[in-house]
């Protein structure tokens, strides 16, 4: 739609253009400094990115990414063959079975007898041994126990009494280094070792118990990790994001105040004193801005725990560098902001309006991506001059903000010339096409009216020819039954009929025989 003077007449397409430019001249300026504040300013001083994000995963480590040395110690035996020796160096440990486990050997050592947690039968010393439900050789291969905990952790789980059972001999050198379920689904192993479905079941019973005990572990310590760094990452962001209001807003005064104190030769006050009334007025402002700052803390937490929440997802799959680590969450605040737009606009906000601003905050987004992983390449070009290597690190962030603000702006106004043209009297593309959208809407509606209206009728008509049909029915039934009176009449009066002729010729009789007695 075309821009509106406060007169409600339309703006000529030049005033608009000038206004644009100014405007351009003005983003200039905010895109610039926001960047060097933001992902090139505060960002890498308040954040020690690195490749594969804050969490650790599978993928990651497989690939020997890790986001600290903990996690690579702990990964170290990851890869090498189960033997022996990895058994009893990094994952058996007695002394970890509990008092259980200590209380039954000391049965058994006494001459006492222990019941077979599989069969339930009495077992004395040698003829019963402490397994591990979930077996060492399987826990070996489970690389999620190696990067979430130490080996001490480790051994602390699958020697708990939880994941370990006393069963007989035979059945546990039968089983060997095998899941149960392997175990269980073979029947020679079962005709081997005599079990019954109550065995079956009841070993069953142990071994899920154990691999829900472990895997709440490995759940806790995963949630652990990720709520740890999440929640190191939201306090950083909301300081960075409250900081970065409370900086941009002093360096966008005090440049404002500058450009007063240059133009202002009054000689009633001094230099000294107008300074003051400058700082004053710039502090100000900044105090104003402390509700924002507020804002910004919340908005700033709840983003960082995301971005560092969708930077773990993804290292699942890919690993990231710190780059885009970094670009995930600069990325946050401003797509936070176009759902927002989206989701509750300001009133009176036309469509047009919002898809206006939403295009500038994604632009604004894949601009700022595309600067960050540029700065790699301007710091390489500027440390080939050699007068420039000390200061490389400085400058190639300095260069990149100030690229990056620039290409910013000049996308964010190519946006809306764009937009003003889409929406420009002489065109009035923009304005078909939302005429045309609405049309099919009330087109949809009316149609939408129509069919329950013919669902209705259809409806009825259905009920009307059930009626129909039960009245044919009630018609057929009366014309049968008028049918059969009819010749049930026919028959009476052929009866009587029949009757009266009988009589007639009775009477005729009687007559001929009443004429004859009076002849004599």
């Amino acid at each position: 739609m075309p821009t509106i003077q406060p007169d409600n007449k339309p703006k000529r397409d030049s005033a608009i253009r000038d206004e644009r430019l100014q405007q351009l001249m003005e983003s200039c300026q905010q895109e610039v400094l926001r960047q060097i504040i933001g992902p090139f300013g505060l960002t890498p001083a308040m954040f020690d990115d690195k490749d594969g994000g804050n969490v650790a995963t599978i993928h990651n480590a497989e690939n020997s990414v890790f986001p600290d040395e903990l996690h690579k110690e702990n990964y170290a035996i990851a890869n090498e063959e189960y033997s022996q020796k990895i058994r009893q160096t990094h994952w058996d440990d007695k002394k970890a079975r509990g008092k259980t486990h200590k209380k039954i050997n000391q049965t058994l050592d006494s001459g006492g007898d222990v019941l077979s947690a599989g069969t339930h039968q009495p077992m004395t010393k040698g003829e019963i041994n402490g397994d591990h439900t979930v077996s060492l050789k399987e826990a070996h291969g489970d690389k999620n126990l190696h990067l979430r905990f130490t080996e001490e952790e480790r051994k602390k789980i699958l020697n708990n009494e939880k994941n370990m059972a006393f069963i007989e001999e035979s059945l546990n050198k039968s089983k060997g280094k095998k899941p149960w379920n392997e175990c269980l689904s073979d029947p020679d192993f079962i005709e081997k070792n005599n079990l019954t479905p109550e065995d079956i079941n009841r070993i069953k019973k142990i071994d899920r118990e154990s691999r829900n005990y472990i895997q709440r572990k490995k759940n806790k310590k995963l949630a652990g990790e990720v709520l740890s760094t999440g929640a190191k990452e939201a306090g950083r962001n909301a300081l960075r994001q409250a900081l970065g209001v409370v900086l941009h807003e002093f360096v966008n005064g005090s440049f404002s105040e500058i450009k007063v104190l240059l133009k202002d030769h009054s000689k009633d006050h001094n230099l000294i004193d107008r300074l003051v009334e400058s700082l004053k007025r710039v502090m100000s402002r900044v105090i104003n801005k402390l509700k924002a700052a507020l804002e910004a803390v919340f908005q700033g937490g709840v983003q960082g725990f995301i971005s560092n929440l969708l930077t773990f997802l993804i290292n699942n799959l890919i690993t990231t560098s710190k780059k885009i680590v970094a670009i995930i969450r600069e990325s946050m605040q401003s797509l936070w902001q176009a759902i927002k737009l989206m989701v509750n606009p300001p009133e009176g906000t036309s469509a047009l309006e919002i898809t206006r601003q939403v295009t500038k905050i994604i632009a604004a987004v894949v601009t700022t991506g595309l600067g960050m992983l540029m700065e790699e390449s301007v710091k390489g070009f500027i440390m080939s001059i050699p007068f420039l290597v000390p200061i490389a690190d400085v400058l190639a962030t300095a260069l990149t903000a100030i690229m990056t603000g620039i290409a910013g702006a000049l996308i964010v106004y190519g946006i809306d010339r764009t937009f003003d043209w889409l929406s420009s009297t002489g065109t009035e593309l923009l304005a078909a096409q939302e005429a045309h959208s609405e049309s099919q809407a009330i087109v949809v509606g009316r149609l939408e009216t129509w069919l329950k209206l013919q669902f209705e009728n259809s409806r009825l008509y259905e009920a009307c020819a059930a009626e129909y049909q039960q009245l044919q029915r009630n018609f057929t039934a009366i014309s049968f039954q008028m049918e059969t009176a009819v010749l049930e009449a026919g028959e009476s009066i052929r009866a009587r009929g029949s009757m009266i002729e009988t009589i007639g010729i009775q009477l005729e009789r009687e007559k001929r025989l009443d004429d004859a007695l009076k002849s004599l």
